[in-house]
């Protein structure tokens, strides 16, 4: 790809609005097996966060990578931020499995994180669930590690935007 849309007539510079953001490295990816993206404003061809942009005066979302992003949306912390937190999010899911993990009185393993409780369990199937707090996961898990990377998933959305927990930027 050449120059990309930069230089491209009746392309808006200014203006746009990030409305996504995500890692192309899959969980457990490592980063000779990462598809990287190509930015779809300046042609860099190595991007692996990917910024969804958007503008009311173009049809189409353009990805892009950190710094056009930020050019495109004049905001120079926003994009930064927001690529971050998904780096945070893919060093802690790879870390998860590796904490020291207590024990029940039901011999259940389970976690105590800055106020939430969370653990895993086996049914009577021999299939793994987790609960955060009092609320059990509907779907079950062939094993203890896929029920806690589940877990983690989940904890994660519901509670990503606590910088107490997960680290400020």
């Amino acid at each position: 790809m050449s120059s990309a849309h930069w230089n491209q007539e009746g392309i808006p510079h200014k203006g746009w609005q990030c409305v996504d953001v995500f890692d192309l490295r899959g969980d457990g990816e490592s980063a000779e097996e990462t598809e990287y993206a190509v930015c779809q404003m300046c042609g860099n061809e190595k991007i692996r966060f990917v910024h969804v942009m958007e503008h009311a005066d173009h049809d189409d979302a353009l990805r892009v990578g950190c710094v056009c992003a930020e050019k495109m949306s004049d905001d120079y912390v926003g994009p930064k931020r927001r690529e971050s937190r998904l780096r945070n999010r893919a060093v802690r899911r790879k870390k998860w499995l590796t904490r020291t993990w207590r024990t029940s009185s039901k011999g259940n393993p389970f976690l105590n994180i800055q106020g939430h409780n969370v653990g895993v369990h086996i049914n009577k199937f021999k299939r793994w669930g987790y609960r955060i707090e009092g609320r059990f996961s509907a779907k079950t898990y062939p094993t203890m590690e896929a029920a806690k990377l589940a877990l983690f998933d989940e904890f994660w959305q519901l509670t990503q935007e606590d910088d107490n927990l997960w680290g400020g930027e």
